[in-house]
């Protein structure tokens, strides 16, 4: 079929003999639907290729001043520390109440905006992130969470990575060991039956290293679970010192 289409394309249509005209424009038009399939399949090889490069460049968002200055606070919250931090909840805002993003994106929205992920240091912050979800009736949330399993992570005090190496990257708090559940609020359950953090999808090749709130979702309450980064949910966010504090440097006079 190839060369028949060849044949004609290069002595070109109009010296086809009449009888033959058909039999060349079949071959030819088989070509150019090839050709086309072929241009469409390289356009989506192209894109899959600048998708995976765009993602393999992500980073960490640094603050924009003016968003900062202007950034939405739903709530403010003391804790027992005597910090106070203002939260915002996706949710409760008109432009991103039905948006959900991967781990990443959470994080670098709230980043953008003088805030970070949100970070559960203490039982009471926890708590009252738990009533905002219950309020909302909100599925599932990302926290700050993170599991240490990248470059600089084998340390041996983070070992194993599953128990020791979990900490807030919002804050760079470490979180206890997974193992003694009074440190945290780890579900008692998830997809296989199994306590928290599981890993479950880690078969499929997922690594379940963000931290995650769900809501009942497996008749456990509203539960810390591990979960895969690239999954896309709802999102708290809170005040991050640092990054108030660096905008505030490099800023001033600025009202944050």
């Amino acid at each position: 079929m190839f060369t028949a289409a060849i044949n004609c394309r290069s002595f070109d249509v109009l010296f086809c003999h009449q009888d033959d005209l058909e039999s060349c424009n079949k071959p030819m038009k088989t070509l150019r639907k090839v050709s086309g399939i072929i241009n469409m399949r390289m356009i989506w090889l192209m894109l899959l290729l600048t998708i995976i490069v765009v993602n393999a460049q992500r980073r960490l968002a640094l603050p924009d001043p003016r968003s900062c200055a202007n950034r939405v606070r739903h709530a403010t919250y003391r804790d027992a520390r005597g910090v106070a931090h203002s939260y915002f909840f996706s949710w409760e805002h008109q432009p991103t109440r039905n948006l959900e993003v991967d781990w990443l994106d959470a994080r670098n929205i709230c980043r953008r905006h003088c805030m970070d992920a949100v970070s559960l240091e203490t039982p009471q912050e926890n708590e009252f992130i738990k009533q905002r979800i219950a309020r909302g009736n909100v599925r599932y949330i990302w926290t700050s969470g993170r599991k240490c399993n990248f470059n600089g992570c084998d340390r041996p005090d983070l070992q194993p990575q599953n128990i020791n190496g979990w900490f807030w990257s919002g804050s760079g708090a470490k979180i206890g060991p997974t193992t003694q559940r009074n440190t945290g609020d780890w579900s008692h359950t998830g997809g296989y039956g199994q306590a928290q953090p599981d890993n479950r999808e880690a078969a499929q090749g997922n690594d379940e290293s963000c931290l995650s709130i769900l809501n009942n979702f497996y008749n456990d309450g509203i539960k810390w679970h591990d979960v895969a980064c690239h999954h896309r949910k709802p999102f708290v966010c809170e005040d991050s010192d640092e990054l108030l504090n660096f905008v505030l440097s490099r800023n001033p006079g600025i009202r944050l």
